[in-house]
């Protein structure tokens, strides 16, 4: 990983350098010329991404109509199954690996001819499916709540104290891909510490969850706005959720947990025998555009999966190369496709 940080921050300066000398934007090579029609895209972002999308979109094909169907990762993955006969959709863009690697039989290769400008994928490189983003896996803390609980939250195991129990802001693991990730970080982080394997730690992930009280959103999107309402002290979010309320003036910090974050990306793919993969293809090809993904991070905070887009975030916050990294354990992941019904009997149990 060590590597990848090093090779991501040469890169970074090199084509920085190499843009304000004037070199050519790439912006250029998602436009398709006469690209007409209409891109449905299954979407499990958030709406800020989804404003920078369409507006780029436009800009880029006036002529083509971009239609996005907003819904959690795991409702989204259930209709691309149920829809595998006659598809509704174009694309997915949004949710992790491990969603990706379980609805691979229900799309199709694309390799853009962006891929290649752009960092490895922190959990495997494939032609079924395209990273779009670097995601870390932040702890939401409400500053007031957790000062006035008398708590010290700095990594995955403060959030097994008592002062928290039903404090913890979370979204359900059968309705959101970010919660299986969060499952996962915690397991390697354990593992790490312990020196043990990662299924030596699920009494840790059993302690956590009963320390949310049984208490969890339906959607990923609620987790970061209910620790910034005061209705939860702490959350565990996508970092840009954090960054972006607090561009906002909201009292909430991030807490980067001092265990470990495994780095992972966000994907995108390409739908089998979808209505328009021509439409499908050009819209992979923009999200990867030099000028998308620097409109992403800036006015979305969001990391870039390309090293030639400058990451600013906020003052303090650190950047990917001083981030307590671990390795994604892409093959325990591949060894345990069952996870979300995994967690789904732990929670039954509380």
């Amino acid at each position: 990983m060590k590597k990848v940080f090093v090779f991501f921050c040469v890169m970074l300066m090199s084509f920085s350098l190499m843009y304000a000398a004037g070199g050519k934007d790439t912006a250029g090579a998602a436009a398709k010329d006469g690209l007409t029609g209409k891109v449905v895209v299954y979407y499990s972002g958030g709406e800020d991404a989804l404003d920078v999308l369409a507006r780029e979109w436009k800009k880029i094909h006036p002529n083509c109509k971009l239609e996005f169907i907003r819904a959690g990762s795991g409702e989204l993955t259930a209709r691309i199954e149920a829809e595998k006969d006659l598809p509704q959709a174009d694309v997915m863009i949004g949710g992790s690996y491990s969603i990706y690697a379980g609805v691979v039989d229900y799309l199709q290769p694309y390799v853009s001819p962006l891929r290649k400008e752009c960092l490895p994928s922190y959990c495997g490189e494939s032609d079924m499916y395209t990273p779009m983003q670097i995601n870390v896996n932040t702890i939401i803390v409400n500053n007031k709540m957790v000062k006035d609980l008398g708590v010290k939250i700095d990594g995955w195991e403060s959030l097994l104290n008592p002062a928290v129990k039903g404090k913890i802001s979370y979204v359900d693991p059968s309705a959101s891909s970010s919660a299986r990730e969060q499952v996962i970080n915690m397991l390697a982080a354990m593992a790490k510490k312990k020196g043990n394997r990662m299924d030596d730690n699920w009494d840790f992930i059993k302690a956590f969850y009963k320390n949310l009280d049984g208490k969890m959103y339906s959607s990923s999107t609620k987790v970061s706005q209910g620790v910034a309402t005061g209705e939860y002290a702490v959350g565990i979010t996508n970092e840009e959720r954090v960054l972006e309320l607090m561009k906002d003036g909201v009292d909430v910090s991030p807490v980067y947990a001092k265990e470990g974050i495994t780095l992972r990306n966000s994907f995108m793919g390409v739908i089998k025998n979808c209505p328009y993969p021509e439409g499908a293809k050009a819209f992979v090809d923009f999200v990867l555009s030099r000028n998308v993904q620097q409109a992403l991070a800036t006015e979305c905070l969001m990391r870039s999966v390309r090293p030639d887009v400058v990451y600013d975030g906020l003052k303090g916050v650190p950047s990917s190369a001083e981030l307590p990294a671990l390795n994604y354990p892409v093959d325990w992941v591949a060894a345990n496709p069952k996870l979300k019904a995994v967690l789904q009997d732990i929670i039954a149990n509380f």
